[in-house]
């Protein structure tokens, strides 16, 4: 500090504490990353670690705790669409097709790798809301859903725990005209403010898993319809089973376990529809 600062700061000029000399060095605390597993068992690993935080006591004691939590939840939403998408990219020759003609930044492949180049599409894009979830959905998957169906409504719910996510970040949980209007909540003199107790936190963690199981199984199960109908599946395993198996690892949950235990016994289950569409095509 000056000497024309510190007589200033001795003086009428004083409004605070002088400020620390501190440098942004943070590289010691960014690690490797050592998630593995499918998108959606690493959603719910993600969503575990922060429930574990949030203790009834401790919401109840401070504000702050649950605003944060929330926007834990949320970025482990937004990891899983990231991840979905690469994932998706990596292992469906039509996805890639369709995200051929698409621009990333040079710097990715050096960042990323070769196999990881297409998180550079991402980069500066949020999923915390409706509408990049769907715009993208379309422009890289050619996939879409009815706004009425269980997908359309678990979107439109984690929209709206996006608004309180938003003001969470921005505004110290402080409802905006729009966050406040995307939530319902009605014109007053004072304004709002976002506290999420424990009851709010568990709604808010149930409407995001909600919304990744449904994206989740209807991806997967339009891409193998796609598969089928554009004749990638030869129906025999001998042929598809690196495919398959490797769009079954981006997919399937080991944490649920449901459905066939193997990439096989699930590909065993499509020789029907395999057989019948190539019964239709000799006509």
């Amino acid at each position: 500090m000056s000497n024309a600062a510190v007589k200033l700061a001795s003086s009428w000029g004083a409004v605070n504490d002088s400020p620390d000399s501190v440098d942004g060095d943070f590289s010691a605390c960014c690690v490797s990353s050592t998630l593995t597993g499918s998108p959606i068992d690493a959603f719910y690993g993600n969503t575990g670690e922060v429930l574990k935080l949030g203790i009834p006591s401790d919401l109840a004691n401070s504000p702050t705790l649950g605003r944060l939590l929330a926007l834990g939840l949320v970025t482990g939403t937004e990891a899983y669409f990231r991840s979905i998408f690469l994932g998706m990219l990596n292992a469906c020759p039509l996805a890639r097709e369709r995200s051929a003609d698409q621009m990333v930044p040079l710097g990715a492949l050096d960042y990323y790798g070769a196999d990881q180049i297409g998180m550079g599409l991402f980069e500066g894009i949020s999923f915390a809301g409706e509408a990049e979830v769907k715009k993208r959905s379309a422009a890289l998957l050619n996939f879409s859903w009815p706004a009425t169906g269980s997908l359309g409504v678990a979107l439109k719910a984690y929209d709206a725990v996006c608004h309180i996510r938003h003001a969470s970040v921005h505004s110290q949980g402080l409802l905006s005209r729009g966050n406040a209007r995307a939530l319902s909540i009605q014109p007053t003199v004072a304004m709002k403010q976002v506290v999420v107790d424990f009851a709010h936190l568990q709604k808010i963690a149930l409407v995001c898993t909600s919304l990744v199981r449904s994206y989740n199984g209807e991806l997967f199960n339009a891409t193998v319809e796609k598969w089928i109908s554009d004749k990638y599946l030869k129906g025999s395993w001998a042929d598809d089973r690196k495919a398959f198996t490797g769009l079954s690892k981006i997919f399937v949950s080991q944490v649920d376990s449901v459905g066939p235990k193997t990439a096989n016994a699930r590909y065993k289950m499509l020789l029907p529809s395999i057989a019948k569409r190539n019964s239709r095509s000799k006509k």
